[in-house]
């Protein structure tokens, strides 16, 4: 479980009692833990195959995690296998994501666990390497008694998790959210800068890079939005209703004309998905999940496979976004 926590000389910097602070990005913290420690450990023997299950538990940043010089597989997200396992340099997850990684360790020495993100200063419109270090992994010079080069080697395939996805591609969806961002009352100095930074967004927001504008934005001043377009409902007023079994397709459109353009982690409850298509291009490597992640400006379609009957909310996995009012309800007969 890896996260950062946002710390300051007597501890945590508090929250908003009324309303979420750090409304418009997000909070970013300063501190990365692994499973509820800062400065992760692990020791293993050369050539081992170590099964990591990871979840992303950040209020909103979005890692990069990698293990340089280790060969990493990735075999499964949120709720199941991918249909083709592939080999990665890199495992993007958003908050509330979870991914399954096999890596080994085929020499001695230490193996660093890094986030390596590209950062944006909005104020002088230069891009600059953000790399965090969370932990190492130690690997002894004894070779490991259980040999799985062999298994680890071999890349799986596995029947497509919904074997009439295909008829799905190039249907219209059943349903499209907008999500955008309205503000009122912002200080002047931020609002200022802010439409200056709108001349380009970032697909990701990947470190926070303006945290005192970020910072003094609250849950009063800002409302994160999710919008039915055939409505005009947003947020709470939303109310879908979906037939037990029948599969239904829905677009997500992160609207780029919003006043902050930003990525959204976005979550059902009680159901799984498959991602069948981001901007136009459809999704190869099919697998089950309950959280997608959504660039500023990207499109992104969606299959829900209804099969869990109930009352069940919607909305982004940023806290402060979800705080913040972006979130919605969803009934399956």
């Amino acid at each position: 479980m890896v996260q950062d926590l946002l710390v300051g000389d007597p501890g945590l910097i508090p929250f908003g009692q009324e309303s979420p602070t750090h409304a418009l990005m997000g909070r970013f913290g300063n501190l990365f833990l692994v499973n509820g420690a800062p400065g992760y450990r692990l020791a293993v023997r050369r050539g081992e195959v170590v099964r990591f299950y990871l979840t992303n538990v950040s209020n909103t940043r979005t890692l990069n995690l990698s293990f340089p010089g280790a060969r990493m597989k990735l075999v499964a997200t949120d709720a199941g296998p991918f249909a083709h396992e592939v080999w990665i340099e890199s495992v993007v997850m958003a908050p509330a994501e979870r991914y399954v990684v096999d890596v080994q360790f085929d020499r001695t020495g230490d193996f660093a666990l890094l986030n390596k993100v590209i950062g944006l200063d909005h104020l002088f419109g230069r891009f600059f390497p953000l790399v965090d270090t969370l932990g190492s992994v130690t690997v002894a010079a004894a070779r490991v008694r259980r040999d799985l080069s062999k298994s680890f080697a071999a890349l799986r395939r596995l029947p497509l998790p919904f074997a009439a996805v295909s008829t799905y591609l190039h249907r219209a969806p059943d349903q499209t959210l907008v999500l955008t961002l309205l503000t009122n009352g912002l200080p002047y100095i931020t609002e200022r800068l802010m439409q200056l930074d709108s001349i380009y967004f970032a697909p990701v927001e990947w470190g926070g890079t303006m945290p005192m504008m970020n910072w003094a934005s609250t849950g009063r001043q800002v409302r994160w939005v999710l919008r039915d377009p055939a409505s005009g409902r947003e947020n709470m007023d939303i109310a879908w209703t979906f037939r037990r079994g029948e599969p239904a397709k829905i677009r997500l459109v992160n609207e780029r004309r919003a006043f902050h353009g930003m990525q959204h982690p976005i979550h059902l409850h009680g159901q799984r998905f498959l991602v069948l298509a981001v901007n136009g291009v459809p999704n190869r490597d099919l697998a089950w999940k309950d959280t997608v992640l959504v660039p500023a400006g990207a499109v992104v379609d969606i299959l829900l496979d209804t099969a869990n009957p109930g009352e069940w909310m919607l909305h982004c996995h940023i806290a402060e976004h979800l705080s913040a009012g972006m979130m919605m309800h969803f009934t399956v007969n």
